[in-house]
């Protein structure tokens, strides 16, 4: 996984996290948990690119629209089936991290499986 694919697979799991709305700092070590396993080459540390990546995710995860726009930009980032599969695995554990995922979390899961494998979401 290069350095863009990883960015691609945080964002996709900071989207994730704004899914059900409530924010808890328990997120924050899962996140950093999944970067401490799939190492992190930037010239920004994590906590800097979460300065940016996380006023992103806030805005795209006000509406559905605004979701799908940053689902795209994140399926760019992963550039293929084979990464897109690992995020897709990735996503669902973290958001089974803290239990079963909630309505509106099954419901980002399912658009991002859609996003990321090309389908049309409806």
């Amino acid at each position: 996984m290069n350095q863009k694919q990883r960015e691609a697979l945080v964002d996709l799991l900071l989207l994730g996290m704004f899914a059900d709305g409530s924010l808890k700092v328990s997120d924050d070590q899962k996140l950093l948990s999944v970067i401490d396993e799939i190492g992190w080459e930037s010239y920004q540390t994590p906590d800097l690119y979460f300065q940016s990546a996380i006023a992103k995710a806030r805005d795209a995860a006000d509406t559905e629209a605004g979701t799908l726009a940053r689902l795209k930009k994140i399926n760019d980032g992963l550039a293929s089936d084979e990464i897109r599969h690992q995020a897709i695995e990735r996503l669902e554990r973290f958001l089974n991290l803290d239990g079963e995922p909630g309505v509106e979390e099954s419901h980002f899961l399912e658009l991002a499986k859609a996003s990321l494998h090309g389908e049309q979401v409806a």
